[in-house]
């Protein structure tokens, strides 16, 4: 299990240092390796320094990892001094240079390269994880369809658009429902002012201008239309991490607790669409992630990142101004911080903003948390 996980470690730092991938879909597609195996060994980096998640989720080197340059280096060294035969099918491949030092001694990372098959090195030491080459025609296309914030759609790591309306409302019925939906159904729910003949049509147009990579993103069977399991949607990510930290165990991994949980349970779902399958759907997510941030902050505040915990709390207050447990728990935040002063602010504002919209006071919960601080 050790060496399996310092191959796929070794793999990803490789294709981080050298081609510049930062992005989880492209590490799929580079790879070819499971989402969730995948999705495990960041976590690893992640734990152990090497990598760090951004703001945009994207897995970034840290100074630490790039001290692992030399052995990159190294092996490259030794395939030229030991030349070892490629894997089946895959082709030889000159070492690729390694980026020069930036300013401060840490290398610029490279520009991303296309997809190429790994070094001799590397495939001699990790020959039980031959990944797919995503040159071959026969690989699958990497599919991301985005709902949070606004409708996205993204082929081979490539942004696709504009697409009709009836189109994207077809990806977005798709990508809502994890289950396959019959067509006659679909196509009432997604125009229910429309006859069924009427409403059919518009379901055969919208699939009908959908180009070919994109269409093969949908599936079609006996029991109706569904998306592939291999399209990425990145509510679904979301919210599995919300399920995660409100169900903490061993499936709570170290990214989790990341100003990028911060910034995707942060999201609205398509804030902008106003069909009542698209709202209802909405106001699910909103009170699923309003308990996620809440659930985020108390893990944050139990590992000691305060700062972080008053984040997530704020944004839960963003949400719901009028959420109580979430100003309960930026004031826990204070007070693990000793800010009493900051604690009894949150308080008080919260109890003017709540006498102001319904004319109520503050639970005796929440107001017992400043009460010896109010007495003095």
């Amino acid at each position: 299990m050790m060496m399996q996980l310092e191959r796929w470690s070794l793999l990803i730092v490789r294709e981080s240092m050298l081609r510049g991938i930062t992005r989880f879909s492209d590490f799929r597609l580079s790879l070819g390796v499971a989402p969730d195996l995948l999705a495990a060994r960041l976590d690893d980096l992640v734990s152990a320094g090497v990598l760090e998640v951004s703001d945009t989720s994207d897995y970034i080197l840290t100074a630490k990892g790039w001290d692992l340059e030399p052995t990159i280096s190294a092996l490259s060294s030794w395939s030229e001094r030991w030349p070892t035969a490629p894997l089946p099918g895959s082709a030889p491949q000159r070492p690729a240079t390694i980026p020069a030092a930036g300013a401060q001694g840490i290398p610029t990372p490279a520009p991303a390269l296309a997809p190429a098959p790994l070094d001799p090195a590397i495939d001699a030491l990790i020959v039980d994880a031959a990944p797919t080459d995503p040159t071959d025609p026969a690989a699958p296309v990497v599919i991301e369809i985005s709902l949070l914030g606004s409708f996205r759609l993204r082929v081979g790591g490539e942004s696709v658009g504009p697409l009709s309306v009836g189109s994207q409302r077809l990806l977005v019925f798709l990508a809502l429902n994890d289950r396959a939906v019959g067509r006659a159904a679909m196509a009432g729910r997604m125009w229910p002012e429309a006859s069924d003949e009427r409403a059919g049509i518009s379901l055969r147009s919208a699939l009908s201008r959908l180009d070919t990579a994109t269409r093969e993103a949908i599936l079609t069977a006996s029991a109706g239309l569904s998306l592939a399991e291999t399209v990425i949607v990145d509510l679904r990510s979301a919210q599995a991490l919300a399920y995660r930290l409100l169900s903490p165990s061993d499936s709570l991994r170290n990214a989790d607790l990341t100003p990028a949980s911060i910034t995707a349970l942060s999201s609205e779902l398509l804030p902008d669409w106003y069909d009542d399958w698209v709202v209802a759907e909405a106001e699910d997510w909103r009170q699923l992630r309003m308990n996620a941030l809440e659930a985020l902050a108390d893990q944050l505040i139990e590992t000691g990142r305060l700062a972080d915990a008053a984040g997530a709390a704020r944004a839960a207050m963003k949400v719901e101004p009028l959420r109580e447990s979430a100003h309960a728990t930026l004031i826990r935040v204070h007070m693990a911080e000793g800010n009493q002063s900051e604690a009894l602010r949150v308080y008080e504002r919260y109890r003017a903003l709540l006498e102001l919209a319904l004319g109520l006071e503050p639970t005796a919960r929440l107001s017992g948390l400043v009460e010896h601080l109010s007495k003095r």
